[in-house]
């Protein structure tokens, strides 16, 4: 009789380090996906608060350019006002300087007749007629091109006055269109910028979704490895009844960092925790929160170093991020006794505990039934 319990219990024990293996698995697992919630969670709201400083930028560089191309379509219009003024000026001064060729072309050739005519009078001792008309025609001449001359100092001096003011014009022009072009190359910019967030922000939404979608598949199934009913030997009853409220004890005393349930984040998107997190300081001494058997102690990713008690009754208790942990697989635990020193291990954020209790594998609010 004594073979025959000392080989059930064997066979017990092996059942559940098998349980308590598959079950690590699962548990790493839903940790992974856990972690990448989170940090999916922390990059979108990295890339909103991007967002919203992007668009008062965007606004700010919208409106520095609407002001900029009402000042650029002023100078435009200004620097083809002073072009015209330039171009008129040019066109009168070409003109001056063409009669002005015209009439000392004119001239030159009255000249040459004068000479002409007065060698011939001085041959043949008359004066011609001829001789007084080309001298009335060489003096009306020459006043034309002293006219013209004042005419053509007059717009040269115009022309290099227009000339200035033109080329102010035309490097205002130049600076507003630079200007202008540099903000709408900045918008464009920003603008790139927003929708590469955008598109970011779907794409950690998709995967989130998954993330959410693969966590309750293995939420289920953990539920159903925790529920596994165990083999008991005979002649032996369960060693706790049912927990009702209030009636396990609290692992630490610490401060509640982070609820049990859903928490809604940016873009109406949550994460479940399926626990607490109770802020403490490291190696700070955890203590079984009831009577039970250790059916894992060992790393399970995300949870650090973690313990998982089977309290015989339908509940499990879960402790993460540990330092140390003080017992083993398989080990009979007494309510109060110190298991584990607390710590910073997993995707702790700070020196903590994770708290769960489970009933039927399934995680249950801690608060509902802590002392």
């Amino acid at each position: 009789m004594k073979n025959k319990i000392i080989t059930i219990l064997g066979l017990f024990l092996l059942m559940t380090a098998v349980a308590a293996d598959e079950l690590s698995d699962k548990q790493k697992q839903l940790d992974k996906i856990q972690k990448d919630v989170q940090q999916a969670e922390n990059k979108i709201s990295q890339n909103e608060a991007k967002k919203k400083k992007n668009e008062t930028v965007i606004k700010n560089v919208k409106q520095a350019k609407q002001k900029t191309d009402v000042e650029l379509r002023r100078s435009q219009s200004v620097a083809n006002e002073k072009l015209q003024k330039l171009n008129s000026v040019n066109f009168e001064l070409h003109n001056v300087e063409h009669n002005i060729n015209e009439l000392r072309s004119m001239q030159a050739d009255q000249l040459d007749k004068m000479v002409r005519l007065s060698r011939k009078e001085r041959s043949l001792g008359i004066v011609q007629k001829s001789q007084r008309s080309l001298s009335v025609m060489a003096v009306q001449t020459t006043e034309k091109l002293n006219h013209l001359g004042d005419t053509q100092y007059s717009l040269s001096h115009e022309q290099r006055s227009r000339g200035y003011e033109y080329n102010l014009a035309s490097m205002d022009l130049k600076e507003k269109s630079s200007a202008s072009s540099k903000l709408d190359q900045q918008a464009r910019n920003l603008q790139a910028e927003q929708n590469k967030l955008t598109r970011e922000q779907q794409q950690l939404q998709d995967r989130i979704a998954k993330l959410q979608k693969d966590k309750a598949q293995l939420e289920s199934l953990i539920a159903s490895l925790t529920s596994k009913p165990k083999p008991k030997p005979e002649g032996t009853e369960p060693k706790a009844s049912a927990f009702s409220a209030r009636t396990i004890a609290w692992p630490l005393k610490g401060r509640i960092i982070r609820g049990y349930g859903q928490e809604t984040k940016a873009y109406n998107t949550s994460v479940v925790s399926n626990g607490i997190d109770i802020a403490v300081a490291e190696w700070t001494g955890v203590s079984a929160a009831a009577d039970g058997t250790v059916i894992f102690s060992g790393s399970y990713g995300g949870q650090g170093k973690l313990l998982i008690i089977d309290h015989n009754n339908g509940f499990f208790t879960v402790y993460g991020y540990n330092n140390d942990l003080l017992v083993s697989t398989g080990a009979t635990v007494k309510k109060g006794q110190t298991i584990a020193k607390s710590g910073m291990t997993g995707s702790a954020s700070e020196p903590s505990l994770h708290f769960e209790v489970r009933k039927d594998g399934k995680a249950v609010n801690p608060l509902s039934y802590l002392e």
